[in-house]
């Protein structure tokens, strides 16, 4: 593992993830795991740590991989095994990730088996009236192949037939996501829908969206999740995107129907979240093969709303977005059918960026005939334009709303200055990670300086043990560095956090390694450190003799004052008593 941890440098990995900037000897960034307009995104190229100040995530180079690619350690360890060039580590090759690889696999073999079972039925006499819809649609024959689109036959168990016949396993197909069990019994969970399969960027079909041809409700259903399948993860179409690599951006839709539809009209760079709101992962994955994108959404409530979500997250990313707006009661389906790729070619041209959107729709919710609704846009306005970091492009805009408002552009500047004092006021100095060497938290001392330190903490920690901390991830930090002292090595911080399986334990970790302990006697510091542990343990014990004392009489009483007695004489000979 040592050798992937060298090879995988963590600001160069997660530089690929969000844009670093270095400063005071870290390098910040906008959180990946969390929306946020402030950078509290914290790595450390010398320890190879990272810490979110603001969501308290944290870890190692494996950690963030397996966070951001939802993938397990053994896969985060292979995934940047290939990424450095290397082998696998013997280490991490056991059962355990075997197994789930396994599972993987054959789950996306019955994926590709039922959609090719689909895409048969759909061209089969069950799949008549299926097909006489896409059509009518206006989705073609290239199109249809191209997506592998199908149908599901309304019949009971088809599919759980089929994967039973091609010997998969039982309990194996009841975790595909493909049948539902009632009564002991398997069902097809698709039923009289076409089916829209789910292909991640390398191809394996992951999951299914299916929608129903009647009236029946609901009108989509997805997969659920699965070994194999997290929908906050992938992306509908990106499996297409993926080849358009003179792409520089893409369209965002709500759904399955959307991207077809506009590519099948000649749209080629196109992808829709699956049937939930945009995420902080997809934008990731997006990020990866566009710099650029245009939100299209529904032109209803709803889809305004999701609007305004998706931009945020979108923009923390480091893309660039802008905004294609639609009728109400208008989807990107029904505009292009009705005014074809010219048309949608107009509605590009005219999008509006983030900040133009949003002040479009702060406008639309006032009424600028009156001075209250003037004032109250103003307002509104000088908040939205207070996240632009650019001085020119906010004179910009500022000028749009007083030439809208009649407030001059000053007071609007102005506005937007006091918001941003006022934000400066309460964030400043809220990463102070500096501990002196005056033992007021000597827990958090005695293992930050622990980690930084590891040749001494063998000697330092006879006396301990892990239950003289107070907290479950203190303890298994603590453990694990006398697993590591067990073994005879003096682990980096990548490798003591490796030893954590908790992403808690992980978290706490990554707060350790970012603070700096000074000490002129790192001995002497750390023993002192562990005595105060002990001390404070047996307080702890003390407090709960007390309040344990207050309902106890006869036997019981007598036996906790003479344990409250022995603990004082144990503190009186420390010293420390208080």
């Amino acid at each position: 593992m040592s050798d992937l941890y060298a090879k995988s440098d963590i600001v160069d990995v997660i530089s690929s993830y969000t844009t670093l900037t270095e400063r005071g000897g870290n390098y910040w960034g906008l959180c990946p795991f969390h929306n946020e307009k402030l950078p509290s995104f914290s790595v450390n190229r010398e320890k190879q740590f990272y810490y979110c100040f603001g969501c308290k995530q944290g870890g190692n180079v494996t950690n963030f991989i397996m966070q951001t690619e939802n993938l397990s350690f053994g896969e985060a360890v292979e995934f940047l095994a290939r990424r450095a060039g290397l082998p696998m580590p013997q280490m991490v090759d056991d059962m355990r990730f075997a197994q789930i690889k396994q599972k993987k696999q054959t789950i996306a073999q019955m994926n590709k088996k039922a959609a090719q079972y689909y895409r048969d039925a759909l061209y089969s006499p069950k799949g008549t009236e299926a097909l006489k819809y896409l059509k009518n649609r206006g989705i073609g024959e290239d199109a249809i192949k191209l997506f592998g689109l199908g149908y599901a036959p309304d019949e009971w168990d088809s599919v759980a037939a089929l994967l039973g016949k091609e010997g998969f396993s039982q309990s194996l197909i009841n975790e595909s996501g493909l049948v539902t069990v009632k009564d002991n019994k398997q069902y097809d969970m698709f039923r009289g829908r076409i089916m829209f399969p789910i292909i991640n960027a390398i191809g394996d079909v992951i999951a299914f969206g299916g929608r129903v041809l009647g009236e029946a409700v609901p009108k989509y259903l997805n997969t659920k999740e699965t070994a194999l399948f997290n929908k906050r993860f992938n992306l509908y179409g990106i499996n297409i995107l993926r080849k358009q690599r003179s792409a520089k951006s893409a369209v965002i839709v709500e759904g399955y129907m959307d991207v077809v539809s506009m590519f099948a009209h000649g749209v080629k760079a196109v992808v829709a979240s699956l049937g939930t709101a945009l995420t902080k992962q997809q934008a990731l994955l997006l990020k990866r093969y566009v710099s650029d994108c245009y939100i299209a959404y529904d032109g209803d409530e709803a889809g305004e709303t999701a609007t305004k979500k998706a931009i945020d997250i979108l923009e923390t990313q480091g893309l660039s977005v802008r905004v294609i707006r639609f009728e109400p009661g208008q989807d990107p389906d029904d505009f292009i059918k009705k005014h074809g790729l010219s048309g949608f070619a107009e509605k590009v041209k005219a999008a509006p960026g983030s900040v133009g959107y949003k002040l479009n729709c702060a406008e639309a919710e006032h009424d600028l005939s009156t001075e209250d609704g003037k004032e109250a846009f103003a307002i509104e306005a000088s908040n939205i334009l207070s996240a632009i970091e650019s001085p020119i492009t906010r004179e910009r805009y500022a000028e749009q709303v007083s030439k809208k408002t009649g407030y001059s552009q000053t007071s609007v500047i102005g506005q937007m200055q006091k918001k941003s004092v006022n934000k400066n006021i309460s964030t400043s100095n809220r990463y102070n990670n500096t501990l002196k060497g005056d033992n007021t938290d000597a827990q958090t001392a005695f293992l930050s300086y622990s980690m930084a330190n590891t040749r001494y903490f063998e000697k330092a920690s006879e006396d301990l043990t892990a239950e003289d901390f107070l907290t479950q991830p203190h303890k298994n930090i603590f453990s694990a560095l006398c697993e590591c002292a067990k073994r005879g090595i003096q682990p980096t911080y990548a490798e003591i956090i490796s030893e954590l399986e908790a992403q808690e334990d992980r978290n706490e970790a990554a707060y350790l390694a970012g603070i700096e302990v000074f000490a002129d006697d790192p001995s002497a510091y750390l023993e002192d450190c562990a005595k105060r542990i002990r001390v404070n343990k047996r307080k702890a014990e003390r407090a709960e003799l007390f309040a344990k004392l207050r309902g106890a009489s006869g036997d019981e009483k007598r036996k906790l004052l003479a344990d409250i007695g022995r603990i004082d004489k144990e503190l009186s000979e420390a010293r420390l008593n208080e």
